[in-house]
């Protein structure tokens, strides 16, 4: 029996254990360390990596860069959309009633004034008979009215008139009474008076005569009844005075009545004219309300028409003969539309891309193999969802913007499913997407090469085309961007190999 020596062994062991640890060591170094090197590999921004090591070691990293120039994207933007009207009227019932014809159909074109469709007219007819005759009946009590009032108002001036005068002709009497019994009667009694006193003073005068026995009694006796005399006069002249003065009372009261005859009539007149002014009024406004009412009447007559607005194409009829209709209705009973397009639903992120005027080619579901040339006419800035409602054609509308294109020598209906593409080449300043550092919201970051070191700059960035980020602002043409800025920090020192020269630089 052969026996091993025990050296021997532990050395075969010894080798079967380290052969593959040195493998492995060996298969390590060889695939860590360019790995390091790699700026694809998650260990190159690490600690371990060359960035971290170059930087320790206080050399400058070895980086490419590509200048920042114009390039030619191709800008295709596809989009879902549907057939729809520019113009589009829905016409809604003015009246109440049930549908006696209905003279279109869906699909059908139509002109301007066109009958589509016609309500139940006995009704209405009925309404317009009768407010006809209010109307007559109105402007006939109007003009009745307008006749008889100045013959009734002629009639109460000329009684003013008469009172007028009656009181004129008092007037003057009661002046001529005042003229009498102020002057005349009252110059009478003073005259009376002047003789009764003359002949009171002869009558004193004899008393003394006869007394001394110069006269006769006789004679005393004839101024006596002289005396008497004139004292009977003036006593008589007196009576006259009052009397007058009682006249002129009375053609005083008689005067008072006339000028309350003349108020009167003049009231009558004033309320008379009153009263015809509120009697033409009334009769004017209910004459203008029976004609409004008769306008109307006409109106909801020639409403039991549903005529078509304009030329165009009936997209819409929701009424049949013999239904009832309202103006309550919620639903539109008929809809003329007019002006077809295509309107595309496009994602918030390419609206940019598309302006009015644009070409497209459009292409539709019921014209299968066929495509069609447009031209964009509208942009919709505001965004449409789908609002609960169910989109038609898989089209989800939420977030998204509408394009309306014109479509070039096709005649379409609404409701057209397809989908058109816009095709476009723009020059603008561009940069590999793998240069990006971060992007939010169409803003980002990147790293140039400036002066040997690493400096960020924030950018607005638009739509990748082709692994080419498109960049709005931020950076100018020219401008060295790092290709692969992770693992740098900001301030770095850089050693500059440009891709397409390869030309080094370092500060």
């Amino acid at each position: 029996m052969i026996r091993s020596h025990p050296f021997l062994s532990r050395a075969v062991l010894t080798t079967l254990v380290a052969a593959p640890l040195g493998i492995m060591a060996v298969l390590a170094i060889a695939v860590l360390v360019p790995a390091t090197k790699n700026p694809e590999s998650k260990i190159y921004a690490s600690s371990i990596g060359y960035p971290a090591l170059q930087r320790l070691t206080g050399k400058a990293i070895a980086v490419k860069t590509i200048p920042v120039a114009p390039k030619t994207l191709e800008d295709n933007v596809a989009a879902p959309g549907e057939s729809v009207a520019l113009h589009k009227i829905d016409l809604r019932p003015q009246v109440s009633g049930p549908v006696e014809q209905v003279y279109i159909e869906e699909g059908q074109s139509v002109q301007k004034g066109q009958p589509l469709v016609q309500f139940q007219q006995e009704p209405y007819k009925n309404a317009v008979d009768a407010a006809r005759n209010n109307a007559a009946i109105s402007e006939m009590a109007l003009l009745n009215l307008q006749k008889s009032a100045p013959v009734k108002l002629a009639k109460l001036k000329t009684d003013v008139e008469l009172a007028k005068h009656r009181l004129a002709i008092a007037s003057t009497k009661v002046q001529d009474m005042n003229s009498l019994v102020e002057k005349e009667l009252k110059d009478q009694v003073v005259d009376g008076q002047h003789r009764l006193a003359i002949a009171q003073k002869k009558l004193q005068q004899m008393n003394s005569l006869v007394q001394e026995g110069a006269i006769s009694k006789f004679q005393l006796y004839d101024i006596q009844d002289s005396y008497l005399a004139r004292k009977k006069d003036l006593d008589s002249t007196k009576r006259q005075t009052i009397n007058a003065q009682i006249q002129l009372y009375g053609s005083q009261d008689f005067y008072t009545t006339l000028q309350q005859n003349l108020l009167g009539a003049q009231q009558e007149l004033a309320h008379t004219q009153q009263e015809i002014d509120n009697e033409l009024g009334n009769a004017r406004l209910k004459l203008q309300n029976d004609k409004i009412a008769l306008q109307n009447a006409l109106k909801n007559l020639h409403n039991t028409v549903l005529y078509a607005p304009m030329d165009g194409l009936v997209s819409w009829v929701n009424i049949d003969r013999g239904e009832l209709a309202g103006v309550r209705a919620s639903r539109p009973l008929v809809s003329i539309s007019k002006d077809f397009a295509i309107r595309a639903y496009i994602d918030q992120a390419q609206i940019n891309a598309i302006k009015v005027g644009d070409l497209a080619t459009v292409r539709l579901m019921s014209y299968p193999g066929r495509t069609f040339q447009g031209k964009v006419i509208r942009l919709n800035p505001t965004i449409l969802t789908s609002g609960g409602k169910r989109p038609k054609g898989g089209i989800d509308r939420r977030y998204t913007y509408s394009v309306w294109i014109a479509v070039d020598d096709l005649q379409m209906a609404a409701g057209l499913q397809g989908y058109v593409q816009f095709n476009k080449d723009k020059a603008n300043l561009a940069i590999p997407e793998s240069a990006v550092i971060h992007l939010s919201g169409g803003e980002g970051m990147v790293m140039i090469a400036e002066a040997g070191q690493a400096v960020v700059k924030p950018v607005k960035m638009g739509r990748i085309f082709d692994n080419q980020r498109e960049i709005l602002s931020g950076l100018e043409p020219g401008e060295q961007v790092v290709l692969s800025p992770r693992g740098i920090n900001p301030g770095d020192r850089l050693e500059v190999k440009n891709q397409k020269s390869e030309v080094k630089s370092q500060n």
